[in-house]
C-alpha cells in the first residue's frame, strides 16, 4: 500500500470518527431543546386549534418556524465553536466537514422531536381548505 493512499484512508477514518463526533454535538442540545420547546407550546389542543380561523393557524407555524430557525442559527454558531479531539491528527481539518456547518442533524432532531409543533404543523396541513 502506498504512503498516499494510507494517509487518505487515515484521514478518511478520522473523517468518520469526527462526523459522528459533530453529530453528537447536535443530538444532544436538539433532544434538550424539543423538551424545553414541548414544555414551552404546551401539550397540542385539537379542539383549540379548530376554533382558530386558518390565517391564524398560519401566523402561528410562522411564528414557531421563526423561533425554531433563531435557535437553528444560534445552536450552530455555538457547536462551530466547539474544538474537534480530532483537529489536526494527520493534517485532518474539522472545520472542513461539512456536517459541522450544516447543522442538518440538529435540524431534523430538534423539529421532529417537538410533538407540539409537529402536531400543530399536521393538523395546519390536513386543515389548510379549511
Amino acid at each position: 500500500m502506498t504512503t498516499k493512499l494510507q494517509n487518505e484512508l487515515i484521514i478518511r477514518s478520522i473523517k468518520i470518527l469526527d462526523i459522528g463526533y459533530i453529530a453528537l454535538l447536535y443530538f444532544i442540545p436538539a433532544m434538550v431543546l424539543a423538551q424545553l420547546m414541548d414544555q414551552l407550546y404546551g401539550e397540542f389542543d385539537k379542539d383549540a386549534e379548530l376554533k382558530k380561523s386558518m390565517w391564524q393557524r398560519a401566523i402561528e407555524i410562522i411564528g414557531l418556524l421563526w423561533i425554531n430557525a433563531v435557535i437553528l442559527y444560534i445552536v450552530k454558531n455555538l457547536v462551530e465553536l466547539i474544538p474537534s479531539p480530532f483537529h489536526g491528527l494527520y493534517g485532518f481539518n474539522h472545520f472542513r466537514v461539512r456536517d459541522l456547518t450544516s447543522a442538518a442533524m440538529f435540524t431534523f432532531v430538534f423539529l421532529f422531536c417537538q410533538n407540539a409543533f409537529r402536531s400543530k404543523l399536521l393538523f395546519f396541513k390536513d386543515h389548510m381548505s379549511d
